[in-house]
């Protein structure tokens, strides 16, 4: 038995299979959506987690300025 070329992507045989078919394909573009909207958020996530250890390096490095300035004081102090 020779099988039809026409797939049924091309020609449904009735209405309920076109349904499904149009079903398939609007859970695969969803996905495929949901899966662009996660790549942007984890890119979002990470911009912001490089500028918080960013901040946070600043912040450290503040601190041991403020740290060493206060030492110098005590030193010239004579305490």
């Amino acid at each position: 038995m020779k099988r039809s070329s026409i797939s049924p992507l091309n020609n449904p045989k009735s209405g309920e299979e076109a349904q499904g078919l149009v079903h398939q394909l609007n859970h695969v573009r969803e996905k495929r959506s949901n899966e662009v909207k996660m790549e942007i958020h984890n890119d979002d996530v990470n911009e912001s987690a490089e500028a918080f250890i960013k901040r946070f390096r600043q912040q450290l490095q503040i601190q041991r300025l403020k740290s060493i300035k206060n030492y110098q004081d005590m030193l010239a102090r004579g305490l």
